[in-house]
């Protein structure tokens, strides 16, 4: 069971990543991880400021949820990773609440929403 859920979180870190590069390369905002699917962004948003803000931050959630899934999954057979795998979810759980609050204050900031 442990090791299905490292796996979505691993498929979450692979989703973030994508949409952050897809962000950076294309110049718009995906819906689904940088703003709801339901959310208008305003015509006085400024796009390219909340892509320049959000895409380390983005490229930083990505990475550690992909390296939370895998040591997470590698813990399953490799015993003395357990407590390491236990220790980094909870840094992935601060990293990802970190990331929601810079999430929020750069909506409002650059896209005028919320």
């Amino acid at each position: 069971m442990d090791s299905i859920i490292d796996a979505l979180v691993f498929g979450c870190g692979i989703y973030i990543l994508y949409h952050t590069y897809i962000m950076k390369r294309d110049g718009v905002i995906p819906k689904g991880v940088m703003i709801n699917k339901d959310m208008v962004i305003p015509k006085d948003a400024d796009i390219a400021g909340f892509i320049l803000n959000m895409f380390w931050k983005g490229i930083i959630v990505g990475l550690s949820a992909c390296l939370s899934g895998i040591i997470g999954i590698l813990s399953v057979e490799v015993v003395a990773l357990q407590r390491f795998a236990t220790i980094f979810s909870f840094v992935f759980f601060g990293v990802l609440i970190v990331f929601i609050v810079f999430l929020k204050k750069a909506q409002k900031k650059f896209l005028h929403i919320g």
